[in-house]
């Protein structure tokens, strides 16, 4: 394992989760063509990709929830 793919998805999805808390909005395709300009190849695949939709999609309606907008 390089570490380049399921540890991908766990630092964009934390970045992704610090731009909800902070700026209220996410933008993934950045995120992810950021990781992939300091280390190539992060987040392979197209699940790995749709997980982190996904999974800051949890997040933002969780956040949404506590906050109660």
């Amino acid at each position: 394992s390089a570490g380049i793919g399921r540890t991908g998805c766990f630092i964009a999805t934390t970045i992704g989760c610090r731009q909800l808390q902070v700026e209220g909005v996410v933008d993934i395709l950045s995120i992810t063509c950021q990781l992939r300009a300091d280390r190539g190849g992060m987040i392979q695949t197209g699940e790995q990709y749709e997980f982190i939709h996904h999974a800051l999609s949890m997040y933002e309606t969780r956040l949404s929830t506590e906050t109660g907008q």
